[in-house]
């Protein structure tokens, strides 16, 4: 799938989850950013971008990268839809990244101080079958 994006916004990627890897999240951060300028409407450097910023504790833009994430993946689930010749009756279901980028965003929301929202969204993830959501939830509703 990385070989698809386009004029080497894979290879940022790349580098970016290596440095990831490393613990290197400002590092991950530049190259996702610049994986972001190359392909702005790939959902893949927001969402890897927006992990690295949580890790950071740069919350805000967690939220923003993660949000901007879910629209594109939106957009695109759309615009496969519409060019697929054998598309009816069949139901991709649902993409499991969407859990992962609400328990993002539900996280940096917690650690924000809006715990209501943050729950809603972390219960949200849990809904889509992200998992470590579940332990945050029973952490706060202790």
């Amino acid at each position: 799938m990385l070989s698809s994006f386009k004029n080497g916004a894979s290879e940022y990627l790349l580098k970016g989850n290596n440095k990831i890897l490393l613990g290197d999240y400002k590092g991950a951060i530049l190259e996702f950013t610049k994986a972001v300028m190359i392909d702005p409407d790939l959902p893949h450097p927001y969402t890897s971008r927006g992990a690295a910023k949580l890790e950071i504790r740069d919350y805000e833009g967690a939220i923003s990268d993660c949000l901007k994430a879910i629209k594109l993946h939106i957009k695109a689930e759309i615009e496969e839809q519409k060019n697929s010749k054998d598309n009816q009756g069949k139901s991709s279901g649902i993409n499991p990244i969407y859990g992962k980028l609400y328990s993002i965003i539900g996280t940096a929301k917690l650690l924000l101080g809006n715990i209501n929202e943050g729950l809603l969204d972390l219960n949200s993830a849990r809904l889509l079958g992200h998992t470590d959501s579940e332990d945050i939830l029973k952490t706060y509703s202790r």
